[in-house]
C-alpha cells in the first residue's frame, strides 16, 4: 500500500470492524509504511528491522480477537488499525528480545510501569491493552484513532473487561486517549544516551511516553 499526500475527503466512507486473518497483509503494510516510520520511540531507538516484529504483533493480537481496523469502503483498503491484547494481572512482562533495540523498547515500557501496578490502580484482574494505533497519513483528519479506541472499549465491555491501558508515545497520542476518558498514570522521559538520536527527539514534545488508563 503506497502512501501519498492526497487526503480522503469524507469520514462516512470508513467502517470500523474486527481484525481478521485476511487482513494480515494490509495491516503489515500499514505498520511498516506508516506506524514505525512515524513513531517517535522507534526513531529514538533507531529501530529499522521491523518486519518480523510487526508480524509477531499481528499474530499475537489476532489470537486475542479484540483488535479493530478502519476500512475505506470505497477502495476496500485498511487505513487504520487498533491492535489490542487482553492482559491479566499475573501475566509476565517480557523485556528480553533477540534484537537489542527491540529489547530496549520493551525495557522502556517496563520502566514506565515500574512505579505503578496499573491493575491495582484500576482494581482489576483483566485489562484491555491498546498496544498499537496507526492511521494512514491520508486519513488522519477523520478521527479514526478515536473511533478505533471507542470501538475497542465497547467490545472490551461486552467481554466484561473492566478497564484499559496503553503506552502513549507522543503528546498527540496521549491527547487522543484523554478524549476517550483515559487519564495519565505515569510518564517516562527517555534518557538521551544515544548520540545518534534524531534531533527532534531532544525537545520535550517527543522525548517521553505516558502510561494512560481508564476504568469502564
Amino acid at each position: 500500500m503506497s502512501l501519498v499526500s492526497e487526503q480522503i475527503s469524507s469520514s462516512s466512507i470508513f467502517n470500523i470492524r474486527p481484525l481478521d486473518e485476511n487482513d494480515k497483509r494490509q495491516v503489515l503494510s500499514l505498520l511498516l509504511n506508516s506506524f514505525f516510520p512515524d513513531e517517535p520511540i522507534t526513531q529514538y531507538l533507531q529501530i529499522t528491522e521491523t518486519s518480523e516484529f510487526a508480524k509477531t504483533i499481528i499474530d499475537d493480537c489476532l489470537h486475542d480477537r479484540c483488535s479493530f481496523v478502519a476500512l475505506n469502503t470505497e477502495t476496500n483498503v485498511i487505513v487504520g488499525i487498533c491492535l489490542n491484547k487482553i492482559k491479566h494481572k499475573n501475566d509476565r512482562n517480557e523485556t528480553a528480545h533477540s534484537d537489542e533495540k527491540l529489547g530496549r523498547l520493551f525495557q522502556i515500557f517496563a520502566d514506565l510501569h515500574e512505579t505503578l501496578n496499573i491493575f491495582n490502580a484500576l482494581n482489576a484482574d483483566t485489562l484491555l491493552h491498546v498496544f498499537v494505533i496507526s492511521v494512514d497519513r491520508r486519513a488522519r483528519r477523520h478521527k479514526l484513532s478515536s473511533r478505533l479506541i471507542a470501538r475497542s472499549i465497547e467490545y472490551a465491555q461486552e467481554l466484561k473487561i473492566t478497564g484499559a491501558f496503553a503506552e502513549a508515545t507522543s503528546p498527540a497520542s496521549c491527547q487522543c486517549f484523554e478524549q476517550q476518558q483515559f487519564s495519565v498514570f505515569g510518564k517516562l522521559i527517555y534518557k538521551n544516551d544515544n548520540s545518534k538520536c534524531l534531533p527532534t527527539l531532544n525537545n520535550e514534545d517527543n522525548n517521553q511516553c505516558y502510561l494512560v488508563a481508564r476504568k469502564f
